[in-house]
């Protein structure tokens, strides 16, 4: 069935064009949400008063599949809207000084977790096999992690690495359909549970290839893995207007790697690099402090 993005919303819009029963059933809905996700749908129905096959109606006709789903993704919509609204009322009154330090401490505080949780055996198998593959994909989801995995392909290509990034699900899917023994899958999550994700992780690892997975310990994700390089940074007091911290771990993550791999296919990866500088300085001159590959 389609499901409706906001249960609670969508209650609230279709409420006025219902008959009187599932009217009732609306209204005692919206007057308690969170009562609602705790109650029985016998007891629910008789302090609506109207039948049992009433409620389910209501619950199917909103796309779910029963009462029991009703209560589980009512509660769900309930404690993203609570979580919001709490979100609003501390946010910064907007002060740039204030705000500036509270990114820059937040930031700092995610590197010394980063930092703190690396494990340098991992981190070095995790490069070893990357720069032996014979192919390296990489793959994220969402916000920081698709773009993560484009910069993990950024930085890959510059050693004349055959690497590809893909924040599709379906291609994703299709990458890890085609895996190879000799492949290397590098998959970015801070939760390490997108389905599309998790999926491509056991198809790519049945098929032989390695797995490295920068995620949550013991996330779905992290168990399809056949490397993990573990990533846990505490969520910062929730505030809707600053992003989610743990990119700045998962950055720290990409430069140790790529720089490990470059030292590792050295010479050739220097030869590269020089030829890619010799390029650019076409392109806007000689610039002594610009990163080399850049």
């Amino acid at each position: 069935m389609n499901r409706p993005t906001n249960l609670i919303e969508t209650i609230e819009q279709l409420a006025p064009s219902l008959k009187k029963a599932e009217r009732r059933v609306a209204d005692l809905v919206l007057q308690d949400i969170e009562a609602t996700t705790r109650t029985s749908i016998k007891a629910f129905a008789a302090q609506a008063n109207v039948s049992e096959p009433t409620v389910m109606r209501f619950a199917r006709r909103l796309g779910c599949d029963g009462f029991s789903d009703f209560k589980m993704r009512l509660a769900q919509d309930f404690a993203v809207g609570r979580m919001y609204i709490e979100a609003e009322r501390k946010v910064q009154s907007g002060d740039a000084g204030t705000t500036a330090q509270r990114v820059y401490q937040s930031g700092m505080e995610a590197l010394s977790t980063a930092f703190a949780s690396l494990q340098e055996h991992a981190l070095s198998e995790a490069a070893t096999v990357v720069a032996h593959a014979s192919r390296i994909v990489c793959l994220g989801v969402g916000g920081s992690s698709a773009l993560m995995a484009q910069e993990m392909e950024n930085r890959l290509f510059r050693f004349g690495l055959p690497a590809t990034a893909s924040a599709d699900p379906y291609k994703q899917q299709m990458l890890a359909a085609i895996a190879e023994k000799d492949d290397a899958f590098l998959i970015f999550s801070v939760t390490g549970k997108p389905s599309s994700l998790v999926e491509a992780a056991g198809t790519a690892a049945s098929r032989g290839a390695a797995v490295i997975a920068v995620t949550l310990p013991e996330s779905p994700l992290a168990r399809k893995a056949t490397l993990l390089l573990p990533l846990a940074i505490p969520g910062d007091e929730v505030h809707f207007n600053f992003p989610n911290r743990t990119r700045y771990g998962q950055l720290l993550v990409i430069d140790c790697l790529s720089a490990l791999v470059g030292a590792m296919t050295r010479p050739e990866s220097a030869r590269r690099l020089h030829r890619i500088r010799r390029t650019l300085l076409a392109l806007h001159g000689p610039t002594e402090a610009q990163p080399i590959g850049d």
